[in-house]
């Protein structure tokens, strides 16, 4: 009679261990599937030209040779 009770305590605390451990995987990662997924790289709107970028692309032919000679 012993030995049932100490088995069926044996297979209490494993039910109760998993459990447990259940109840900490779903608290832990609860929060993280309700965050919205935000990309590491936020890309302009393709409407907005960027203008002063060609601009400042653009060399005078004659700094260059300025350069060049110098």
């Amino acid at each position: 009679m012993a030995s049932t009770i100490i088995t069926s305590a044996k297979h209490g605390a494993y039910v109760a261990i998993g459990l447990y451990l259940v109840m900490v995987l779903v608290v832990s990662l609860s929060p993280q599937s309700r965050q919205t997924v935000e990309p590491p790289i936020h890309v302009a709107h393709p409407g907005i030209q960027f203008e002063h970028r060609a601009q400042q692309a653009m060399v005078d032919p004659a700094e260059l040779a300025g350069v060049a000679g110098a």
